[in-house]
């Protein structure tokens, strides 16, 4: 038996890594498009459409194969976001290319968490390897875009994600549709509904925070770009790991008072801030495991709740902006507070944790 769950386990992370391979490309092809418009006097609005299609309706796509109608979103979503490439090479209306793009983005999002979810045994971090690859795509993507780099090299970029595709494929992993029923992260005694509200409200804050954190530091630099985007996918993974071995509470500890310190104190200082914003990523993993354990028959739309916490999050962004230091230290300590709160009021009650 022991050595089947071995098998299972590396099955799963297998899976999961090929499907970081893919979050990782499709990443880079969305975002080549839409900051190719940078210099556009549409592109916040260009932003906030790409978001809105690429996070909000991934729900509703989860749901289909939740319910048993098996649709391969990473193929027809590869597809997709190649012909928005396509269509930028021929000069079409950038609102079109930029929804086409967002389209596809979200349908790979949804395979990728479906798969991930449903061959983990009941594990956080294949699902969370899976996640981070989007964030070192996010990053590559707005730098080749920066450059002007011409489209004929991300189109040969989009096409590798057939290697990877095929290789998912190769494991000949049997998926069951059915109720996930290893995940129980979530304390038995709350209801649902409050479980999946008080979880994407963690994203919601998580999403908010990596916008407007690193806002003394961060001079839109290649390197800043990097480092940002790089910090919150390695947190993203590491958050999925720590849950499978330490647990759930003591990374719910790690991610909101551990992360507290450094994003106060590292509002000036790059590799401080750094380190909070890592900390404070691996919430994404926690808030997924929780609302999964609470929609096991629906792992898709689950998803889909943490993707709606991440539009809102760059939403809101865009309109609460603490302007000094003072007021993103109350800010940022009241957000983390609320959520350490939150998720231990939801969280299983595990071994007493030492404070």
């Amino acid at each position: 038996m022991p050595d089947v769950k071995i098998y299972r386990m590396k099955k799963a992370n297998t899976v999961g890594l090929l499907y970081f391979i893919i979050h990782f490309l499709i990443e880079i092809t969305s975002y080549y498009v839409v900051f190719s418009y940078y210099d556009s006097e549409y592109i916040v609005l260009f932003a906030l459409v790409y978001d809105a299609l690429a996070f909000v309706p991934e729900g509703l796509y989860g749901i289909i194969n939740d319910i048993g109608i098996k649709i391969d979103y990473d193929i027809v979503g590869g597809l997709i976001a190649f012909a928005a490439v396509v269509m930028m090479f021929f000069g079409l209306p950038p609102v079109l290319i930029v929804v086409t793009v967002a389209a596809g983005n979200g349908m790979i999002h949804v395979q990728g968490a479906e798969m991930t979810l449903r061959t983990s045994s009941g594990k956080m971090f294949p699902s969370a390897l899976f996640v981070s690859g989007g964030a070192f795509g996010v990053a590559l993507g707005r730098i080749l875009a920066l450059s002007k780099i011409p489209i004929w090299i991300v189109l040969l970029t989009h096409l590798l994600m057939i290697v990877p595709i095929i290789l998912v494929r190769l494991q000949k992993i049997k998926l069951d549709f059915g109720e996930l029923k290893e995940f129980e992260y979530a304390n038995p005694k709350r209801k649902a509904a409050i479980v999946i509200f008080l979880a994407t409200f963690v994203v919601i804050v998580r999403s908010y925070m990596g916008y407007v954190i690193p806002a003394e530091w961060n001079d839109n630099s290649y390197l800043s770009i990097i480092l940002l985007f790089s910090s919150m996918a390695i947190g993203k993974a590491v958050g999925g790991l720590l849950i499978d071995t330490i647990g759930m509470w003591r990374t719910i500890l790690i991610s909101t008072f551990g992360s507290l310190p450094f994003l106060i104190i590292g509002n000036t200082i790059i590799s401080l801030s750094l380190i909070g914003l890592l900390l404070f990523s691996m919430t994404m993993a926690v808030a997924l495991g929780l609302i999964v354990s609470v929609m096991n028959n629906y792992p898709g739309v689950g998803f889909g709740f943490t993707t709606i916490g991440l539009f809102l999050g760059a939403l809101i962004s865009a309109f609460i902006i603490p302007e000094s230091f003072f007021e993103k230290s109350i800010l940022v300590a009241i957000l983390t507070v609320i959520s350490f709160v939150f998720l231990i009021y939801i969280s299983r009650k595990e071994e007493k944790l030492k404070l």
